[in-house]
């Protein structure tokens, strides 16, 4: 019987094994990678496949793996034992959409933050790096056929949710938290969420979503909640960029909010605290 078998492991202890178990998994990943696409990973169909290898092997295996080993109880632990009804899923996905001009406005607010001009340099090579992963996130999103669409709905909605809310919403934040300290391991976990996407010109907004994930967690004792939300939040990008490739007429996705439409985005953000606000009074429940 190998399940709970670390569950007396002290928590700096815990945070070494699953850091083991992540490195691991991220040598093995690159090692299938490596066998199978080695030859051209620069094609968009090897650039999916390597994406969703990673995102599974890297993120979402091993807090599935460091559960079992750290309770008799691994869906409890990770908080996948309580499933929301739907009326706490439909206030969650309302918030997520109505929430979409405001993140803009946040994103262009942050790509507005200048470096001091003996870090330029650095700046130049960060806004260079953001436009390569913007460019390829285009590619990848801009397809035709409902194939390719439902193919990308997994690849870029449905795996990052499970793999980045059970890898940061699930392991880490339970792995960071104690009695009295879980409001800080939301914030610290979210800037650790938001910081490994590699993108500063995005780092507020991604942090802030990483904070209201997390407190969905505390506030609901469910870690579908905010997979849930996370969800909502891609799939819509998927949508919207499927519509626009393939010819329907739509005002700018990542536009909205920002420039002329900027009142849309401060109302967007009155009404999304306001939704906020109103869940955690009708909905709070405290791990």
């Amino acid at each position: 019987m190998i399940k709970g078998i670390f569950s007396n492991s002290s928590t700096l202890i815990k945070i070494i094994q699953f850091i083991m178990v992540v490195f691991l998994m991220l040598i093995i990943s690159s090692a299938i990678v490596m066998v199978f696409f080695a030859n051209d990973i620069s094609s968009i169909e090897n650039v999916k496949m390597i994406q969703l290898i990673q995102s599974v092997g890297i993120l979402l295996l091993p807090p599935l793996i460091m559960a079992y080993l750290w309770s008799n109880k691994p869906a409890a632990y990770l908080h996948l034992d309580v499933f929301p009804d739907g009326r706490k899923i439909l206030l969650v996905t309302v918030i997520m959409i109505v929430a979409v001009p405001f993140i803009n406005l946040l994103s262009w607010l942050n790509q507005q933050m200048e470096l001091p001009s003996f870090l330029s340099a650095i700046e130049a090579k960060m806004r260079a790096s953001e436009d390569q992963i913007n460019e390829l996130t285009e590619r990848i999103l801009q397809v035709k056929g409902i194939g390719a669409l439902l193919f990308n709905v997994l690849l870029v909605a449905i795996i990052p949710a499970l793999s980045e809310e059970f890898f940061f919403r699930g392991a880490v934040l339970k792995l960071l938290s104690g009695k009295n300290k879980y409001v800080l391991s939301i914030w610290i976990t979210a800037i650790i969420f938001s910081a490994i996407h590699m993108q500063f010109y995005g780092f507020v907004p991604r942090m802030l979503f990483g904070v209201f994930f997390g407190y969905l967690v505390l506030w609901s004792g469910s870690l579908w909640l905010p997979v849930i939300a996370h969800f909502v939040n891609n799939v819509v990008s998927v949508l919207f960029y499927y519509l626009i490739f393939n010819g329907v007429s739509l005002p700018g996705f990542d536009t909205i909010g920002s420039g002329d439409t900027l009142w849309l985005g401060i109302v967007s953000g009155v009404l999304t605290a306001a939704g906020i606000v109103w869940f955690y009074q009708k909905n709070v429940k405290a791990i």
